[in-house]
Order: C-alpha cells, then structure tokens, then sequence
C-alpha cells in the first residue's frame, strides 16, 4: 500500500496544534514519568530490528536520506494505536557501509507531509512501549525511555535498577534539618503530608542515597527538593528536579568519580554534577522537523 498524505485526526496533528505546554501538563507528564521507568512501567513491549528491511518503507527513506546517508535501513511500526493506514517508520541511518560512522536510529510520522520526530545515536538495544496516554508509544533506547510529552519526544531520567521506598523516621528527621521544618507539621496544612521517597544508590563508593520530597508546600507546581546522601548518612548536596524525577548516568562521572544525577526539567534531562553542582550535560527534548532536513 502506498503511503500519503491522509486527513485524519492523528495523535500527532491533535498535539502539534498547541503552541504552548502548560505547567500542569508539565506536572502531569512528570509524574506519569515517575511512575513508568518504575520496574514493571513504561518498558520495552516490542523490540526493533533492522534485520529485514520492509523494501517498500527503504525506497521511501531512501528519497529522504539517501543522499545524505548511504547507509539506510527502514521498517514500519506503529507509534500510535494501530489503524487502517501504517504511516510510521523506524529508520537506522549512516554515512558508511555497515553503520560504522555516524549513525542514527530515527522515527517518522506521516501526516499530511513525512516528519521527523526522533533522531538519535544508534544503539542495539532499541524498543517501543505500549500506547500511553498521549496516544503515542514511547521509544526505549538501551533503557531510557523518551516519552511523547504533547509536542515532541521528552528524555526521562535513567532509573535502571533504581527502587523507590518510604523514608524511615531518621530519613525523615534528616530531610526536616535540611529544609529546617518539621516535615510532619506541614501535615496539618491543605497540603497535607508530604512524600518523601528514597533511592538507595551507588554515587561514588556505594551505600549512598538519593532522598526526593514531593509536595505542593515544598515544590510549588514544578520542581521538588532533591537530597545526596552519602554512605556516611550526611546530606551533602541539595537539587532540583521536576515533580522530583531523578536517575543516575550509567557511564557519566564528573571529575571527581561521581556518578552525575539525572534530573527531569523543563527542556529534557539535566545531568548534576554530585560533588559540585554544575551541570554536566543536558539531553534535549526531540526538536520535529521535515523528515530529511539537517537537524
């Protein structure tokens, strides 16, 4: 079957429409965020391969990003709910034979006109989420999860192998000094009770915590107080992350061996520099653009 332009109501065309993504959407995508890279989430429930090329889907890549790349492979998949008319690609592309230099893994969506929704560095390990509520699966790449935010595909912070739990009465003690206030009397405000979750962690030497206080009294309708903890049990640094999203660099360490903390922000990921607070790297959210314009 022939791909073209269609006047359907897709997913993608409904949320294009909006210019501007609010704060409660923000929150709202945060904490959806929190609760899928949790074990048993938002996982990988279909694995891509470019084994098999679908010959039909190539010659469209090829129009695109042939020139450009003569190393082009292309399957169909579905990123949203699936439907009388596949016009979703996944594309592995590079400037060599074989992939070996400069080579991406991108998504496209047709609508209307081809569009670029995803490129990325290729990886092996790439797979798509069931459909979440946006309408649209969410991509994992070698364990991050980039989610469909609305506009574009949004980071998450790496959680692999993180567990949330409860903080116990010295967490809890330990967190109030640092905010210097009860946490228990803000129980008796509208707000009511705080959550205070804790991860224990391997920052530097292993036996570390990462200790994250959610509540309207002390994040305001974004960011959430974010606690490191070392295996002494002191709290050494205080940062911030959106509705308290956070996860750890599987291989970035800054230049005194920590780990850097991924936090979840407005633009994407921020990685935190645990020893001194500097930024270390930001991981943008996907830009959409014409499918075979430079990005």
């Amino acid at each position: 079957m022939t791909l073209r332009a269609r006047h359907r109501r897709s997913p993608l065309l409904v949320y294009l429409a909006a210019l501007l993504v609010t704060l409660g959407v923000l929150s709202a995508l945060a904490e959806d965020s929190r609760e899928n890279n949790q074990p048993g989430g938002d996982i990988a429930v279909q694995q891509l391969s470019f084994a098999r090329n679908d010959q039909q889907a190539l010659n469209i890549a090829r129009q695109m990003y042939g020139r450009d790349f003569p190393y082009v492979k292309a399957i169909r998949v579905w990123l949203e709910t699936p439907n009388d008319d596949p016009e979703q690609l996944f594309l592995k592309i590079g400037k060599s034979r074989n992939c070996k230099t400069e080579c991406f893994n991108v998504a496209l969506f047709h609508n209307e006109k081809w569009l670029e929704i995803y490129r990325r560095p290729a990886v092996e390990e790439l797979g798509l989420s069931a459909v979440t509520p946006t309408g649209m699966r969410s991509i994992v790449e070698d364990g991050r999860v980039w989610t469909w935010s609305g506009q574009a595909y949004t980071p998450q912070p790496d959680q692999t192998g993180m567990v949330e739990r409860e903080a116990n009465e010295a967490e809890l003690a330990l967190v109030s000094k640092e905010l210097g206030a009860n946490i228990d009397e803000t129980t008796a405000t509208s707000f009511g009770p705080p959550e205070v979750s804790v991860y224990e962690v391997e920052i530097l030497l292993g036996g570390e915590k990462i200790i994250v206080v959610r509540s309207p009294y002390y994040c305001g309708q974004s960011f959430c107080p974010v606690f490191l903890i070392n295996n002494l049990g002191q709290s050494y640094r205080m940062i911030q992350a959106l509705e308290g999203v956070v996860g750890l660099s599987r291989t970035l360490r800054d230049e005194n061996g920590f780990r850097g903390i991924e936090t979840l922000s407005r633009g994407g990921v921020t990685v935190i520099s645990p020893s001194t607070g500097a930024v270390m790297e930001t991981i943008p959210t996907q830009p959409v653009a014409i499918a075979g314009t430079v990005k």
